[in-house]
């Protein structure tokens, strides 16, 4: 009797020292497999953007070959799986970017070399919002045309 009454102890101090290190270890070290700090979705987003990159004849080109695909997995930046997301012009989900950084973007791309064909590319910029209390959807689009400079 008095040995199963100690293994049940144990065992409540066991799983309370584990509930304890969730707080713990997250505070003290941040986030060391199996414990996190549960950063998900905590950014808040309000708005975000898609981006559609078209040639000079209209037809797409892949999203990911000029850095404007999303890479976010939900959470903050700085928070990793060990994956090191490319530099794609999304650096922080939820910015709307202005005509001048998204032409920024662009510019830097269309000097590679391994985009030497593209004399300019249409690019549309999809703004994703709330559209009413209940509904999410393109609240605004834009369209620019941007040359090599």
């Amino acid at each position: 009797m008095e040995s199963s009454m100690l293994r049940s102890r144990l065992a409540m101090a066991a799983a309370a020292a584990l509930l304890m290190a969730n707080v713990v270890v997250p505070l003290i070290w941040g986030d060391v497999y199996p414990f996190t700090s549960a950063p998900m979705f905590r950014d808040s987003p309000v708005e975000c953007c898609s981006y559609q990159v078209l040639d000079a004849d209209g037809s797409p080109l892949a999203a990911d070959a000029w850095l404007v695909q999303r890479v976010y997995d939900g959470n903050p930046i700085g928070y990793g799986v060990g994956v090191c997301p490319p530099a794609v012009i999304e650096q922080q989900f939820g910015v709307v970017h202005d005509e001048a950084a998204v032409r920024s973007h662009f510019d830097r791309q269309l000097a590679e070399s391994s985009r030497q064909l593209h004399s300019s590319i249409e690019v549309v910029q999809q703004c994703i919002g709330p559209i009413d209390a209940q509904h999410v959807g393109v609240v605004r689009t834009q369209k620019w045309r941007i040359s090599r400079p």
